[in-house]
């Protein structure tokens, strides 16, 4: 029987990566709120880590006059168009207005990544974070794993020492593939 086409692989990984996600949906239930709380804290952390959450709370403070001054704008806007109009103030509705991000994009990727640091790092404080945490780096590898499970012997040595030569250590499921007996054609 010959191997798996290159797009049969895929599949079986996006297949298995599915699989991986539901799980992972499953575990996270048990505690609904972990992987919330857990971006929250992470980008908390991140903020603190680059040293910008007393930047970050001057920007929030600034940001809640500015909102009072739009508010207050808005209603300005509203009354000088009630009078022209020769109407109560209740009878105009309010007008919409165009609110910027909060961060360039510079700034942004950097608390991006950091928070994906801090996330990991509070993930592996709990049980449940920590299988989370495993089924991803599963994933992350799965096509590695599919590829692994259908090549030929020689592949998998070639693997295994690359592997050793970098000091990784492979995921269980990348350990079980090697262990399959290679596909004879």
């Amino acid at each position: 029987m010959p191997g798996l086409s290159v797009s049969e692989k895929n599949h079986w990984k996006e297949r298995l990566s599915k699989r991986i996600d539901k799980r992972i949906e499953a575990i996270a239930a048990e505690d609904p709120n972990l992987l919330e709380r857990v971006k929250r804290d992470a980008h908390d952390r991140a903020m603190q880590s680059l040293n910008l959450a007393d930047l970050q709370a001057e920007i929030d403070r600034l940001e809640r006059e500015e909102e009072e001054l739009e508010k207050r704008e808005r209603v300005l806007n509203r009354t000088m168009l009630a009078r022209v109009r020769g109407v109560p103030l209740e009878t105009i509705d309010e007008l919409s207005v165009y609110q910027s991000g909060k961060h360039n994009h510079e700034v942004q990727a950097a608390i991006t990544r950091r928070q994906n640091v801090h996330e990991d790092e509070l993930l592996t404080e709990s049980e449940i974070g920590r299988r989370i945490l495993n089924l991803r780096v599963e994933k992350d590898g799965l096509l590695d794993s599919v590829w692994l499970a259908s090549s030929p012997k020689q592949i998998k040595d070639l693997w295994s020492k690359v592997a050793e030569l970098l000091g990784d250590e492979p995921t269980q499921l990348q350990r079980d593939a090697m262990a399959i007996a290679p596909v004879e054609d």
